[in-house]
């Protein structure tokens, strides 16, 4: 979709075919033209309760992933389905509505990203470093609650943006069956770091 594009063009016939054109030959069950209609409900639905969202700028882009980028105020999507935008929407509407609340969450996913990268050279160098097998427990356990720490704002607010987005849609049951599959590979990456470091007090 051409440069400029925000959210609300989703809700139009032009808008809405400029997404299947880009996206719809992908082979996906929801890059199916019926799924369209349900898109532009949901976005309806996100505008009723937050007229204010529709400038969120919108960016489609062929094997992207869905994601909001706050410091950008942008929407990318890859795939039609509705669920995958109300879940971006619910994002946008819950970091617009608090500043401070987008720098924490940002700032905790910083570090949360740098522990993922860092948890396995961590661990084995305590392993090697710390002979006193107490002490190393100790650290151990200190790292992995500051880890479980560092990425529950992360996970509370992907709780947060799905409910949103099950809330505003049209099926429900689609929306909850595409968005547990996400929300449980957000998980099992966020909370790695918390399974190694509890992992290197036993090998």
């Amino acid at each position: 979709m051409a440069n400029g594009a925000t959210i609300q063009s989703l809700t139009t016939q032009r808008g809405l075919g400029n997404l299947f054109r880009e996206l719809g030959s992908v082979s996906s069950f929801y890059n199916e033209p019926q799924q369209l209609p349900a898109v532009a409900e949901t976005i309806q639905r996100f505008f009723q309760d937050d007229p204010r969202l529709k400038d969120v700028k919108l960016q489609v882009r062929r094997g992207a992933q869905g994601g909001y980028f706050p410091q950008k105020d942008l929407i990318t999507l890859g795939v039609v389905n509705p669920a995958v935008v109300g879940h971006e929407l619910g994002h946008a509407k819950n970091i617009r509505n608090s500043r401070v609340y987008g720098k924490i969450l940002m700032a905790a996913q910083g570090i949360a990203d740098t522990n993922n990268k860092v948890a396995v050279p961590a661990m084995l160098a305590i392993r090697g470093l710390v002979r006193n097998k107490d002490l190393r427990r100790e650290i151990l356990n200190i790292l992995s609650g500051a880890s479980a720490m560092a990425a529950a704002p992360g996970l509370v607010e992907e709780m947060s943006a799905s409910v949103e987005a099950v809330k505003n849609a049209p099926n429900r049951l689609q929306a909850v069956k595409s968005l547990i599959p996400a929300f449980l590979t957000h998980a099992v990456s966020s909370l790695t770091p918390v399974g190694v470091y509890q992992l290197g007090k036993h090998i």
